[in-house]
């Protein structure tokens, strides 16, 4: 049976879940961020299919690159959101 009980993460326990590969944390992040990071996305590409395109690339390249993320530089919402930006720009 599944469950239908949602994990909650502070910033920090989703960054340390991310780097660990944590797929319940992916999960996670994609539920939750994806409506900003479309809206951001979708402010720069107005054709619908190619800003659902770009958010899927903007996914994947988060995933691949969680390591790259510094704290000390910054909310993790804020370097995605920068992903997304140049993904949309490219």
């Amino acid at each position: 049976m599944l469950s239908t009980e949602q994990q909650t993460y502070t910033e920090p326990e989703l960054v340390t879940a991310l780097k660990k590969h944590d797929n319940q944390a992916y999960r996670h992040l994609y539920l939750h961020y994806r409506g900003a990071l479309f809206n951001i996305i979708s402010q720069l590409v107005t054709d619908t299919e190619m800003a659902n395109d770009i958010l899927q690339e903007v996914v994947i390249t988060i995933w691949k690159n969680i390591d790259k993320y510094d704290p000390g530089k910054g909310r993790l919402f804020t370097w995605m959101l920068n992903i997304a930006r140049n993904a949309s720009i490219d």
